[in-house]
């Protein structure tokens, strides 16, 4: 069982890893399109906290002698290609500074949960040194959206037949 738990961090490692260049390429979109200054400050520090999660992945990878690139993260792809749809919209031709902040909460939701799913493989398979990092990370993560501990979770993610990990 640790050998499966250990594979599934290293694959979740890969995935936040992924999620992090796409985040990467997609907030300079979103910054361009802000008015506001103190917004388009937040979000260009979110571009530059970002590129250091992604160096802080390629670090952990290293140590663990795994590549960093190779999985895909569907959920951080679809998000932002749904963001895009929708800025690309009649409806949303001049999207509001609070839309685009929006848009930024959202994506940011989706990487305290993967950082916290990552965390807690890390912990179970006994990775004290991982778990620092990324706890370091998510501590990062939830100062900057405080308001994703009040957010509901999910329905699929409490769907009873998933299978549970023991």
């Amino acid at each position: 069982m640790p050998t499966d738990l250990l594979s599934l961090f290293f694959r979740k490692l890969r995935m936040l890893y992924c999620s992090e260049l796409q985040l990467i390429s997609f907030l300079p979109e979103l910054t361009d399109r802000t008015s506001e200054r103190s917004l388009r400050a937040g979000l260009q520090q979110e571009l530059e906290l970002s590129r250091q999660r992604r160096d802080t992945l390629e670090i952990m990878a290293a140590i663990h002698r795994i590549s960093s690139a190779g999985d895909d993260c569907d959920s951080m792809r679809r998000l932002i290609n749904e963001s895009r749809e929708v800025l690309r919209a009649p409806a949303w031709h001049f999207p509001g500074d609070d839309d685009l902040r929006s848009i930024s909460g959202a994506l940011h939701r989706l990487q305290i949960l993967n950082y916290g799913v990552a965390r807690s493989l890390a912990n179970r398979v006994r990775l004290a040194d991982d778990v620092e990092k990324l706890d370091s990370l998510l501590d990062l993560l939830l100062d900057r959206y405080p308001e994703t501990c009040d957010a509901l979770v999910p329905a699929g993610l409490l769907a009873r037949d998933q299978p549970a990990f023991r």
